[in-house]
């Protein structure tokens, strides 16, 4: 089992183009634009050095110091698979509970807003870093819940295998922080797959589409 920790840095996606995209596809009116940079503001003293992300490799992947060095030959037809740790921390809840605790419900419900979409640029992030350092390419996601083959009881376990110390599982499969998240990735050699990305496969494989609160 091969075991990476992998610096996101997400507080540095939080731009004036990124928030803009968040107000529209959240519909934020033009009014709230302030203090959506502000909350983005709190975020990123929170998301510092607290976010992190983990990727596990199983046995039967290669992983190289770059991609010129894998074997796509003899891979071609062999589905790889990784697991993934992402948080983006406990400060992020804590400073949602201070929302709360003193009636801000509107930037409450903006760092909600603002913490999925980050999560969401996280996912790139690895499928980046996985076809840049290993010569493979994400295919598919599987989230743990989703179906017989991924269940949430096995999400102790994972966290567990990953030697972190970030994100723990309740008693009732519930992660800590809230704005966490484990899964599976299928790989396939980036040359089989002609070395480009496919749109949209988070969203394709993805089993919570009909109930996912990015996609309302």
């Amino acid at each position: 089992m091969e075991r990476r920790y992998i610096e996101s840095r997400l507080w540095t996606c939080l731009t004036s183009e990124f928030l803009e995209q968040v107000r529209s596809r959240y519909h934020f009116e033009e009014k709230d634009k302030a203090l959506l940079k502000g909350v983005a503001s709190d975020l990123a003293g929170c998301l510092k050095w607290k976010e992190a992300a983990y990727l596990m490799f199983a046995d039967n992947t290669d992983i190289a110091d770059t991609a010129d060095t894998v074997d796509t030959a003899d891979t071609a037809d062999t589905v790889r698979r990784a697991t993934a740790v992402v948080t983006l921390g406990s400060d992020v809840d804590l400073l949602q509970e201070r929302y709360q605790n003193t009636g801000r419900m509107l930037e409450s419900y903006m760092l909600e807003s603002i913490g999925g979409e980050l999560l969401m640029l996280g996912y790139g992030m690895l499928e980046a870093w996985i076809r840049e350092n290993t010569g493979y390419q994400v295919m598919a996601y599987h989230f743990y819940g989703d179906d017989e083959a991924h269940p949430l009881s096995a999400m102790p376990e994972i966290l567990a295998r990953a030697k972190q110390h970030k994100v723990v599982c309740t008693a009732g499969y519930c992660l800590k922080p809230k704005k966490s998240v484990v899964f599976e990735m299928e790989l396939a050699p980036a040359e089989a797959c002609g070395g480009t990305a496919q749109g949209g496969r988070i969203c394709a494989h993805c089993g919570r589409r009909d109930r996912c609160p990015n996609r309302r």
